[in-house]
């Protein structure tokens, strides 16, 4: 049976992952982040947390079905896809293949730190949602808990095996997202025009404060220089983007890419590079014209949507799927 999916989450993973090709594609280009980086990547970032969550919302919790769940659409793409663009990664960077490293990285979680923390994060919550029989207080106990910790973790400076700081941070946003989806109904009436005009300025005034008072809210590696704002940012933020995706008209690229961005997400960074070092050679260069980034970002978004397609068409086994997803 056919899962039925909800089109507003697959519109804003959509988003977000474009967010994340621009990013990328930045850096790439033009060598630095143009659009300064705490202005949305960590809101996208920390918004895929928080669907993940909303998506882990059941009446009826079976843990094993989730953890099976988890390593076949997690782990297994994120094992397969390490591997194989682990060698051309390193080729491309300039890099010398040490085989004996490249596989420590992938079996430590180092290999893609985002997908390796929602790994680990979504098991971490599992076992929350299973200890605590659904019981709101308990979860919200060791949510905290959790953050707390990761809090306590970032200070050391340290990488840790399976992005774990990162991770035990990761379960706040999975909650909420739990959470919301729970109490849904009730977040209904604020669902309209006037709160998200609301979000919108309010979300400018933290993100104006920020940016005058130079405030760091990266969450990979962790450097959060004030958590308080930086969670009244991401939560802002996470509401206006529902209510702007429940707004504005659906657009079927945009959901087929939110549908299948863990796909996507492996391919953010080596397409985003090949694209600069073509645009490099041809002489197409960034010189502060920004319509040069745009038309990277085409490029990016084309060939990573193709990509995308074909292993989903092609080798649907190695996403964890059984079938394929054909654009529509």
């Amino acid at each position: 049976m056919e899962k039925v999916r909800i089109y507003w989450i697959d519109m804003l993973r959509g988003i977000c992952m474009i967010a994340i090709l621009l990013d990328h594609t930045e850096l790439y280009v033009a060598g630095y982040n143009i659009i300064p980086y705490n202005m949305y990547v960590t809101n996208a970032l920390c918004i895929f947390f928080f669907l993940s969550g909303y998506l882990m919302f059941k009446q009826k919790w079976n843990i094993q079905k989730k953890i099976i769940s988890i390593c076949r659409t997690l782990l297994i793409p994120y094992l397969i896809f390490t591997t194989i663009i682990a060698i051309p990664k390193a080729l491309i960077h300039g890099n010398t293949v040490d085989i004996e490293e490249i596989f420590i990285k992938i079996f430590t979680g180092q290999a893609s730190w985002f997908v390796a923390a929602l790994i680990v994060a979504e098991l971490i919550f599992s076992i929350i949602l299973w200890i605590s029989r659904g019981k709101v207080i308990i979860i919200s106990i060791i949510t905290l808990l959790c953050f707390g910790i990761s809090v306590f973790l970032s200070d050391s400076n340290t990488s840790y095996i399976w992005q774990t700081d990162n991770a035990l941070q990761a379960v706040l946003f999975l909650s909420s997202g739990y959470f919301y989806h729970h109490y849904e109904d009730r977040f209904q009436v604020i669902h309209k025009l006037p709160y998200t005009i609301l979000f919108l300025l309010l979300l400018f005034i933290v993100k104006l404060y920020e940016y005058e008072h130079h405030i760091t809210i990266m969450i990979w590696p962790v450097n959060i220089d004030n958590y308080p704002l930086f969670i009244t940012d991401i939560f802002i933020c996470t509401l206006f983007m529902i209510n702007l995706v429940k707004i504005i008209p659906k657009c079927k690229m945009i959901e087929w890419t939110g549908a299948h961005s863990i796909i996507y997400y492996f391919f953010c960074g080596g397409v985003p590079l090949i694209i600069s070092k073509l645009f490099t050679h041809t002489g197409i260069i960034y010189q502060g014209n920004y319509l040069i980034i745009l038309l990277a970002l085409a490029c990016v978004y084309i060939i990573t949507t193709g990509l995308t397609w074909a292993i989903y068409h092609f080798i649907p086994f190695s996403t964890g799927r059984k079938f394929h997803f054909p654009i529509q």
